[in-house]
């Protein structure tokens, strides 16, 4: 018979069977967005993940009141079933009926994460670029070497990609989520459905940064987010939230969700527009 652990309240319980998986979840001790691994595997799934249903039971096993023939007193219970109350009502506030959708949807993750570049991009570096006219760029560049030229751009990629992190770590600490992922219906949670604490955001920036954007140099960056986009469509999972055991929570996919994307490629075509048609004027 399969052994089971779940994870719950940071911290993991059992061996348990399928069947008191089955019952913990209808207790509300788990839920479908828990983590549950097999006994002898290291790899953690979500409990919904495991189709379980009703009709996997029979009735007198649903039903079953007694444990090894004695009586199952209420101390017994709550010993078997641990304390989850401060814990279940934090994720709550992050995972509601609203926000279940645990498919990968790459395409969302990604004009997410580009947004937010774009909106830092505007309010960071932009501004300083603004006053400069493609006139005035030339001028200052074609004093630079071919080699200086695409150093500079390389530098002030990684700067970018830097700050957003960087702008990222305080957003996952307080909100969970990023505007750009908020956009597209993206919350980023522990394990326990929980906001990420700052060196748990840091960690997962890291990560993104050096195996997602191989710190923006050019052809290996798009290298990695192709690599990116297979472990998603492959995996279910790229490897820095496998690595890190964080939960990407989304936002139903529904009419309104659909109009927030909608929205969020309007955002992005503008905010890039911002950016980049001086510099295309200027090339």
């Amino acid at each position: 018979m399969e052994s089971w652990y779940y994870w719950v309240d940071n911290q993991e319980f059992g061996p348990v069977t399928k069947l008191e998986l089955y019952k913990l979840f209808k207790a509300n001790v788990i839920a479908g967005y828990s983590f549950v691994r097999l006994q002898d595997s290291d790899t953690w799934l979500f409990y919904k993940e495991l189709k379980i249903l009703r009709s996997d039971f029979t009735w007198e096993q649903i039903n079953e009141e007694q444990t090894s023939g004695e009586e199952l007193n209420e101390e017994e219970f709550n010993q078997t079933i641990p304390s989850v109350t401060a814990s279940k009502d934090i994720s709550d506030a992050n995972t509601d009926n609203v926000w279940n959708d645990f498919a990968p949807h790459p395409w969302r993750r990604y004009f997410a994460r580009w947004i937010d570049i774009s909106i830092y991009a505007n309010l960071v570096l932009f501004p300083v670029f603004s006053h400069l006219t493609p006139s005035q760029l030339y001028s200052v560049t074609a004093q630079l070497t071919l080699a200086e030229f695409w150093g500079l751009l390389l530098l002030l990629q990684t700067l970018l990609l830097s700050i957003t992190a960087l702008f990222n770590i305080f957003c996952f600490r307080i909100f969970a989520t990023t505007p750009g992922k908020f956009i597209f219906g993206i919350k980023i949670l522990t394990k326990d459905h929980t906001s990420l604490n700052f060196k748990e955001a840091i960690s997962r920036e890291f990560h993104v940064l050096v195996k997602g954007f191989a710190f923006g140099i050019p052809v290996i960056s798009l290298i990695t987010q192709i690599y990116g986009y297979l472990d998603l469509t492959m995996d279910k999972c790229t490897s820095w939230d496998d690595r890190l055991k964080t939960v990407v929570v989304q936002r139903n996919n529904s009419d309104k969700q659909i109009l927030f994307c909608f929205i969020g490629m309007a955002l992005y075509l503008y905010l890039t527009k911002a950016i980049y048609i001086p510099y295309i004027a200027w090339l």
